[in-house]
């Protein structure tokens, strides 16, 4: 189980009560991409039409059932695994053609799951609705407050995690996670954290300035 799978379950137990009474360079990759298609829309609406991959093997689960009609919280808005390109997945030094639909979340709160590989390294894309306020209540005694292109964000290092480095982006409706964690193949004196900075900054700009 990663970090942040960790960190998703820990907080549905801390919210799910209250709901219901109320970091080296990112080139590790070496694939070329498999042709996904696109179309104009998201299977779960934006504010404004926009390309996504149209693979149905790749698209987000419905945000509409027993658990969260009644909850009052947004819908998540930017899907992970559909909305971000190919060359943007290669730039962040992931192989496109490794893209995969994670364990989605869709309960008291949502989180959609996009996974990419690498060489030496898995990431791990989680795009939710649970508050800045819950996340930081989670994390904050653990990570330290950046900005990722102007976007407020929280470098985040579990100490209970050694081989995992996570920089949590804000969103309107929540907050991105995007998880690093080092594979097998990975040198025990990597440092996870060594080019986050740089793999979250090419993946913010397709979250949108609306979201």
């Amino acid at each position: 189980m990663t970090g942040i799978r960790k960190t998703l379950l820990a907080l549905l137990a801390v919210t799910v009560t209250p709901l219901a009474a109320s970091c080296s360079s990112n080139s590790d990759t070496a694939q070329e991409p498999v042709d996904s298609g696109r179309t104009t829309t998201s299977s779960i609406g934006t504010q404004s039409a926009r390309p996504t991959l149209t693979n149905p093997n790749l698209q987000p689960p419905s945000q509409d059932n027993k658990y969260t009609t009644s909850t009052g919280r947004p819908k998540v808005i930017f899907d992970p695994c559909t909305w971000i390109s190919d060359d943007t997945a290669r730039r962040a030094g992931f192989d496109p053609a490794s893209r995969a639909r994670g364990d989605d979340l869709v309960a008291e709160y949502s989180f959609l799951t996009c996974d990419f590989l690498s060489t030496l390294r898995t990431l791990q894309l989680n795009s939710g609705n649970a508050t800045w306020e819950e996340d930081l209540a989670k994390v904050g005694s653990y990570s330290e407050p950046i900005t990722v292109n102007g976007r407020q964000a929280l470098l985040v290092r579990d100490p209970q995690v050694s081989r995992n480095c996570q920089i949590d982006l804000r969103t309107k409706v929540g907050f991105v996670q995007v998880d690093v964690y080092l594979t097998d193949r990975a040198p025990q004196n990597l440092n996870p954290c060594d080019g986050i900075t740089d793999i979250a900054s090419t993946i913010e700009p397709e979250i949108g300035k609306d979201n």
